[in-house]
């Protein structure tokens, strides 16, 4: 797996990585607060936000990235999302914001896929190509032609979020990465089954895990405070980074 980086963030398989999604009603304080009880990269939740002008929410993007990196992820409400208007509106709300981004989220399926992706290459920006299924857990089978599909289609990262209904739903999740070890991942498993994913993930090689600020945007997701205690419990180089960070 090549090296990867969302903004000055270095991507470590088997170590954990924290993100956490905010809106245009999240404040500067509470995510420059969050960098130092070890969040690490913020995710722009665009569909989330009030207002979703270009240029309320470029001064949100480059505001946030003072204080960390950021991911732009304008999220469908086909996938869970909040983004309802025309496809050809949320492209060039993502051509447009670019340049101000560290990295872009879009799913593997939208209709504007491969023009996100253009754009992305031509900006030098990382790309995420992602799959929601708040439903089921998709049979292995399913899950791996998810990941070579989204590597053809120009994924630097594949992320898959898939709801659980047990135990046996959340292992099958896992095997994702015995099966492909040299792909670049994230994995979670939704719902209350999945909660432990958003700990022990990271440990199979999941890049990064997500964690709420002041909402969560997916089922079985921990708030900040509850996966710091968790990771720092199961992982002592992130334990000891986070206490070089609070001092």
């Amino acid at each position: 797996m090549k090296p990867l980086r969302i903004g000055r963030v270095a991507l470590r398989p088997h170590h954990p990585t924290v993100i956490a999604p905010f809106t245009d009603r999240t404040s500067l304080r509470t995510l420059a607060a969050a960098a130092k009880q070890g969040l690490s990269l913020a995710e722009a939740r665009v569909d989330l936000f009030r207002d979703r002008s270009v240029e309320a929410v470029r001064e949100r993007v480059v505001a946030a990235r003072a204080v960390m990196p950021v991911l732009v992820t304008i999220r469908a409400a086909r996938e869970g999302g909040a983004w309802r208007a025309p496809e050809s509106e949320r492209l060039e709300l993502y051509r447009a914001l670019l340049p101000d981004a560290d990295a872009v989220d879009v799913e593997l399926a939208a209709p504007s896929r491969a023009e996100v992706v253009r754009a992305a290459r031509r900006a030098r920006r990382l790309v995420v190509l992602s799959h929601h299924d708040f439903r089921r857990t998709p049979a292995a089978a399913a899950l791996d032609r998810i990941v070579l599909d989204g590597v053809r289609a120009g994924a630097d990262i594949v992320k898959i979020a898939a709801h659980v209904a047990d135990d046996a739903g959340t292992a099958r999740l896992a095997a994702v990465f015995a099966r492909h070890p040299a792909r670049a991942l994230v994995v979670i498993a939704m719902g209350e089954h999945g909660k432990k994913s958003r700990v022990f993930f990271p440990a199979l090689g999941s890049l990064f895990t997500f964690a709420s600020l002041d909402r969560a945007t997916a089922p079985g997701q921990l708030d900040l405070t509850a996966t710091r205690r968790e990771l720092a419990t199961f992982f002592p180089d992130f334990a000891a980074e986070n206490a070089r960070r609070a001092r």
